[in-house]
C-alpha cells in the first residue's frame, strides 16, 4: 500500500479532486433554471437557502474530510506503533498544540454582554436571522479558536525571525 501511494498518491488525489469538482459543477449547472434564478435573486427571502443544488459538493467535501481524517489517524497510529521513539517529536508537537489551544480557550470571554456593541449586535442579528442560539459557550469557543490562531501566527512569525537571524550567522 505504501509503495502504491508513494508512486501514485499525488496523481490519485489530484484526479479525485478534479472528478469531484467536475461532478459538483455539473450538478450546479444542471439545477432547474427556476431554482438557479431564485438563488441569484437579490430579493428572494429565506426560501433561497432551501436549494439542493450544492448538496453534492457539501456532502463530497464532508466525506473527503472525514476520509482524510481517518487516513491521517490510521497512518499516524501505524507510524507510532512502528517507530515510537521517532514519533516523540510529533507527540510533543501535538501536546504543545493542545496546550496552546487550552490557553486560548481559557483566555476567551464567555459573557456576551461584556463584548463590544458591534459584536453584540452581530450575535443578536445572527440569532434572529438564522434562528440560532449563539450563547456564551459558543462565544468562548469561537473566541478561544481565534486567540489560538493568533498565538500560532505570532509563534510562526517569531520562529521565522529567529531562524532567519540564526541563518545569517550560521
Amino acid at each position: 500500500m505504501y509503495a502504491f501511494l508513494n508512486k501514485y498518491g499525488q496523481a490519485l488525489a489530484f484526479g479525485i479532486g478534479v472528478l469531484v469538482t467536475a461532478i459538483f459543477v455539473l450538478s450546479i449547472f444542471s439545477a432547474p433554471p427556476a431554482e438557479m434564478e431564485m438563488i441569484m435573486s437579490e430579493t428572494a427571502g429565506p426560501e433561497k437557502y432551501e436549494t439542493t443544488a450544492f448538496d453534492f459538493g457539501l456532502y463530497a467535501s464532508l466525506f473527503l474530510t472525514v476520509l482524510a481524517l481517518v487516513g491521517a489517524l490510521l497512518f499516524g497510529i501505524a507510524q507510532l506503533a512502528a517507530n515510537p521513539k521517532g514519533s516523540m517529536k510529533g507527540i510533543l508537537g501535538f501536546v504543545a498544540l493542545v496546550v496552546i489551544a487550552l490557553i486560548g480557550y481559557s483566555m476567551a470571554n464567555d459573557d456576551i454582554t461584556q463584548e463590544a456593541p458591534s459584536i453584540v449586535n452581530s450575535i443578536e442579528k445572527f440569532n434572529t436571522d438564522q434562528d440560532a442560539n449563539f450563547d456564551g459557550g459558543t462565544l468562548k469557543f469561537v473566541s478561544g479558536s481565534i486567540i489560538t490562531a493568533l498565538i500560532l501566527v505570532a509563534l510562526s512569525v517569531l520562529s521565522l525571525i529567529v531562524f532567519g537571524i540564526r541563518g545569517i550567522f550560521k
